[in-house]
């Protein structure tokens, strides 16, 4: 009888031998999959490339530019000082020298550690594991991710000697702001070529790839001088520097060329960190440093500059190139060549920017202005203050006092000190009639008001006062853009955007835009006022932003002109069915512009110039105001003919348009003829106005109209009868 303890053991030992077989079968399987999904892995090295650009396509898939900041001057390692190779060898791999590409003790630690700590403490990749992730590989987080890379880990040992390994790597490790390599390192960081670099420049940089942004220098000295510090007090433990060494380095001075005092001179144990020099050169920098600013926020620096992304982007090239020739070439900055401002367009359905111009001769890195530069909108901002009163029960036929007024020490004015007394609201924007503005202000409520401008732009800051009915608060272009849009698009909010998708080297999409499109504000309201804005371009302070089509005839536009006290930025704010475009034009030191000037003189010309150059090109087909044509075609706004001072009914007046449940019933005429006219014996009846000009809605409905008594006063009455006049409070 066998023996029941030799039976289990010789169980034993075939299980193991059968799962040492089984597992082993496994992980080859594991390896081919892998490998099969890799590039031929000796090609892949031989012809490896250090980074791809990012491509960026506008809206048509015309090239824009490419983004790059890779900068990378290759060294021999024996051009290394040796401290400089052993500071990296201190601080990431003890045991390059030694191992076969996995250090299996080190990887056994880590794990531990972090098992411990339950979170990622302690790395554990060889030098040669990060030059195939650097260099091959994306930085996903996943298992395939890794087992690729170990794979790729030996066939770099298998191929290339440790030196030559160590040569790649240091040409390879990324130290942030677009340096690669530590030649290139050197040189940007420190101003010296790699040969020159002391040892505590060495450890400096070699402690930056680890965590490029944590360690930059230039932007978290205080963390970078640890990081160097633990570096040299490995290299002492280690045994690779000695004590004078080490006390040299750890006492040496580091200081950022941004703070380096008045007469400073350099000396012998200081070391100057300099801000980072470009020479790149971009096509469109006003578009491009935005787009690449989004990229890096989304992606990170190494994904953008490395790793080839197609980037589809909203700009129009052609357009773009027709706004920098427009503002470049403006006659008005002749005045002086330290005037500046900035120009954007964008489409209000979706908020893309489709051309921006961020100042005179801009460049790259340069400040923009179309979305950095806050200015007074002046009155600009009006257009909401008179949506304010639309959505509190007031119509463009409403009429207000325009008559001087003070509160205290501040005494507001109209441009030229002029009053109107009676005016309608068509009429008051028409002319940009600051008092009238105060007074809708002061009837609508400051609270009202900041409160439906916090729905459409809750970054304002808008005073608590009477003053911001005249546009004392600031914004930026694009903002102002971006906010305009509800005038365009019939109420919806929309944010800016630059990219509309990114796919990387391969074609695979990483990255799609969903526009914010979010219905606010009533679309009867919003049409109101975009009627009133093309009222402007007709009529008022707008008119020399006026652009006609092929056929000579005027394009639907609106707009609104401002300018602020002492001509210190001028506006002009304008729309289209398909386009939002806002220019500001000023001193960046704020002083005011010299002459009679105003947005409608100085800023409205350059909008017709830029709009006329892309419909006489082919570049833009003017369409029309969907949403205010369809609430005409349904009866919820009305054509009326009235008095651009009292709001009533007459023949020589000019259209307004009225919500249904508001027409207007009275006629002017029945004031234009004394007692007479009162009392319906004038050449027109007010039902017979009615009719005229109101045939389409009568129908038979009944509807309620209340006639308040500013609507009866009229600011122009040829009536000399005194009785009249006393009748209407004159």
């Amino acid at each position: 009888m066998k023996s029941p303890i030799k039976t289990i053991l010789k169980i034993f030992v075939v299980l193991f031998l059968l799962g040492g077989l089984a597992t082993g079968g496994l992980v080859l399987g594991v390896i081919a999959k892998y490998s099969k999904e890799l590039p031929d892995i000796a090609t892949l090295i031989e012809d490896y490339s250090p980074s791809l650009p990012t491509v960026l396509y506008d809206r048509n898939g015309e090239i824009i530019d490419t983004i790059y900041r890779e900068s990378r001057d290759s060294v021999k390692l024996k051009e290394v000082p040796l401290y400089s190779r052993n500071a990296f060898l201190a601080i990431e791999d003890k045991q390059f020298y030694s191992h076969h590409g996995i250090h299996i003790k080190r990887l056994l630690g880590a794990v531990v550690a972090n098992i411990k700590s339950g979170r990622a403490v302690q790395g554990a990749s060889s030098l040669t594991q990060q030059l195939a992730k650097n260099a091959f590989l994306t930085h996903e987080r996943k298992l395939s991710r890794k087992i690729k890379e170990a794979i790729i880990t030996f066939e770099i040992e298998r191929k290339y000697t440790k030196d030559e390994i160590f040569e790649k790597y240091l040409n390879e490790i990324y130290f942030g702001s677009g340096a690669y390599g530590i030649k290139t390192a050197a040189k940007q960081f420190f101003r010296k070529d790699i040969s020159q670099i002391n040892l505590a420049e060495s450890a400096m940089l070699a402690g930056i790839p680890n965590r490029p942004e944590k360690y930059n220098p230039r932007k978290n000295l205080k963390s970078s001088l640890q990081r160097m510090n633990l570096i040299l007090s490995e290299m002492y433990n280690d045994g690779l520097i000695t004590k004078e060494e080490y006390d040299t380095a750890i006492n040496w001075k580091f200081i950022n060329e941004n703070d380096l005092p008045k007469n400073f001179k350099i000396d012998d144990k200081t070391t100057v960190i300099y801000n980072k020099k470009t020479n790149i050169v971009t096509n469109y920098p006003d578009f491009t440093n935005l787009a690449e600013e989004f990229l890096v926020d989304t992606f990170g620096e190494n994904k953008v500059y490395t790793e080839g992304l197609k980037v589809y982007t909203t700009l129009d090239v052609k357009m773009q190139k027709i706004a920098k020739e427009t503002f470049e070439k403006y006659d008005f900055f002749k005045r002086s060549p330290k005037l500046q401002g900035g120009m954007v367009t964008i489409d209000p359905n979706n908020g893309h920017i489709i051309s921006i111009v961020g100042g005179r001769n801009f460049k790259s890195g340069n400040f923009n202005r179309a979305t950095m530069a806050k200015r007074q909108l002046g009155s600009s901002l009006k257009p909401f203050l008179y949506l304010s009163a639309m959505e509190n029960g007031m119509e463009m036929n409403s009429v207000v006092d325009d008559s001087f007024i003070s509160f205290g020490k501040w005494i507001p004015k109209n441009y030229g000190s002029r009053y109107s007394h009676n005016v309608t609201l068509l009429n008051a924007l028409d002319r940009s009639l600051n008092i009238v503005s105060i007074k809708l202000l002061e009837k609508v409520g400051t609270k009202t008001f900041i409160e439906m401008m916090g729905k459409l732009d809750p970054d304002l800051q808008i005073p608590d006062n009477l003053t911001a009915s005249l546009g004392s608060f600031e914004n930026t272009p694009l903002q102002h853009a971006i906010d305009y849009s509800i005038f365009a698009n019939g109420g919806y909010v929309v944010d800016p955007v630059t990219v509309t998708k990114v796919e990387d080297r391969y074609g695979n999409l990483i990255y799609e835009n969903t526009p914010r499109r979010e219905k606010v504000f009533d679309s009867i309201d919003t049409s109101i006022i975009t009627f009133m804005l093309e009222s402007s371009v007709r009529h008022g302070s707008s008119s020399r932003a006026s652009v006609f089509n092929k056929n000579k005839e005027r394009i639907e536009q609106g707009g609104k002109t401002g300018t602020t006290n002492e001509n210190r930025t001028i506006w002009f704010a304008g729309i289209t069915p398909d386009y939002v475009t806002t220019i500001y034009i000023g001193y960046d030191d704020n002083k005011p512009i010299k002459g009679n000037v105003t947005g409608g003189t100085g800023v409205a010309p350059m909008w017709a110039k830029y709009y006329q150059s892309l419909i006489n090109k082919g570049l833009y087909l003017p369409t029309t105001f969907s949403f205010l044509e369809n609430h005409i075609k349904n009866g919820d706004l009305y054509p009326q003919v009235m008095t651009v001072n009292n709001g009533l009914l007459s023949n020589n007046g000019r259209e307004f348009l009225v919500r249904k449940g508001n027409l207007q019933l009275e006629s002017a005429t029945k004031y234009e003829n004394g007692i007479a006219g009162i009392f319906g014996q004038g050449n027109i009846k007010p039902s017979e106005a009615f009719e005229e000009n109101n045939n389409d809605f009568s129908n038979g409905s009944q509807n309620n109209f209340d006639v308040t008594d500013e609507e009866m006063s009229s600011e122009n009455s040829t009536s000399t009868d005194s009785l009249f006049n006393r009748l209407l409070g004159n």
